[in-house]
């Protein structure tokens, strides 16, 4: 290839590229190192480009703006992008190991690389090969996305449309083609499993038996209730308040206010070093539990509430939540209660919260209360979503208010 010299303004020669395209380099000091290559898709449009500069030079016209500008940052790793955010203190910790996760995957990728066409194909790999849930495919997403968005900020130079930010609603659904590839591969669809697990009749009852030391008789070994009835106080209090897991577990004594009926909970959701706290009421059952449970004990107000924090072998909140869920599940399977978890103990106090009602028969508390109780932010839609009525006691009570008796006469007998 001949280039445009600056002192003499020779005309550069076109080459036709593999790819069909023809490219013309181009030299003059104003450009980043000094060099700068075009691509055009006909040999007479990349020869009149030339003569368009060889026209400035002899007219001393400076080059374009756009032209002398440094590179993009183009060519850095996604590596580094998704190290950038994970070192940045704003990501959460939740989402420290799946950016480690991601940064497996995609890492070698440049940043000039990924395109929506790569994501896509991104997307259908988690989908066939990795065969993920849909809400592992997001959260994937969510941390690429965080990423690219915090190395753009940090970047105001780089000419840059993130990707993840044109992805359609539903992208990690498995379409009927994702359903076809997957199944020919030998696999099945993943769906999102969503929680609606409530209390069935008698398992309260069943809990608080074995909670308390019963033994079957087909079963002559019971279950080991380290602290003594402190896990059926756990129980208690989780149920009948929706206090979460861990925030229940952690309670110091001073915490716990029988006289105002009040427990004071330090949220469990907060990060980045902020404390936050939260008066929830107590329900009748939940200060008869307390009431019972600290009568067998002397402390002093800083002291745990619950002995799990101190058993042998704990090295943090996270060893004690899976501790606690695994004896909760050994608890329900014991008693034969099937598909019941410790955090379907939460969906069933919302519940419970959404169905008291005053003496005039309106709801006991205000929607803005209840996410008050819970832990959630003003205007939540999380009671919503937890909210699991059951189609038998909305039945009950349709009945038992005598509905049928407004229904007029195309109402057969036998339905009454």
């Amino acid at each position: 290839m001949i280039h445009l010299i600056e002192q003499d303004c020779a005309m550069a020669k076109a080459r036709q590229k593999a790819s069909g395209k023809w490219e013309i380099g181009l030299r003059h000091t104003s450009l980043p190192n000094g060099r700068k290559y075009f691509q055009f898709d006909t040999e007479a449009e990349a020869l009149a480009y030339a003569q368009q500069w060889k026209l400035m030079k002899l007219a001393e016209l400076p080059l374009p703006a756009e032209l002398t500008r440094p590179p993009a940052r183009l060519e850095v790793r996604m590596a580094r992008v998704l190290g950038e955010w994970s070192d940045s203190g704003l990501a959460a910790p939740s989402q420290l190991l799946t950016l480690s996760t991601v940064n497996r995957e995609v890492g070698t990728l440049k940043l000039s690389e990924a395109t929506y066409s790569w994501l896509s194909s991104y997307l259908r790999w988690l989908k066939v090969e990795k065969n993920l849930s849909p809400q592992s495919i997001k959260h994937r997403v969510q941390a690429l996305s965080r990423a690219i968005d915090e190395y753009l900020r940090h970047h105001p130079d780089v000419q840059f449309a993130n990707p993840c930010r044109l992805l359609p609603r539903g992208y990690a659904t498995y379409s009927d083609v994702d359903a076809k590839i997957v199944r020919a591969a030998a696999k099945e669809p993943k769906v999102n499993n969503v929680r609606d697990r409530r209390l069935q009749p008698g398992e309260h009852e069943k809990i608080l038996q074995v909670l308390s030391g019963y033994e079957r008789p087909d079963r002559p070994r019971g279950l080991q209730l380290k602290g003594g009835n402190a896990l059926l106080t756990l129980y208690l209090v989780i149920v009948h308040s929706g206090i979460r897991l861990q925030e229940a577990f952690t309670l110091r004594r001073h915490q716990v206010d029988l006289d105002a009926k009040v427990i004071r909970v330090q949220s469990s959701k907060q990060w980045r070093g902020a404390v936050k706290f939260r008066d929830v009421p107590m329900r009748p059952e939940v200060h008869g539990a307390l009431r019972t449970y600290l009568a067998t004990r002397s402390m002093l107000p800083a002291a745990w509430l619950f002995p799990f924090m101190e058993e042998e072998g704990v090295r943090g909140v996270k060893t004690v939540s899976q501790r606690l869920s695994f004896r909760f599940r050994i608890a329900f399977e014991y008693m034969d209660i099937e598909g019941l978890r410790e955090h379907d103990l939460r969906h069933e106090a919302t519940c419970q919260w959404l169905e008291l009602k005053g003496p005039s028969g309106a709801p006991l508390f205000r929607l803005e209360e209840l996410n008050r109780i819970m832990g959630w932010a003003p205007g939540s839609v999380m009671a919503q979503r937890y909210a699991s009525f059951r189609a038998e006691d909305l039945a009950l009570r349709l009945w038992a208010n005598g509905f049928e008796s407004n229904l007029g006469p195309w109402v057969s007998s036998s339905s009454k």
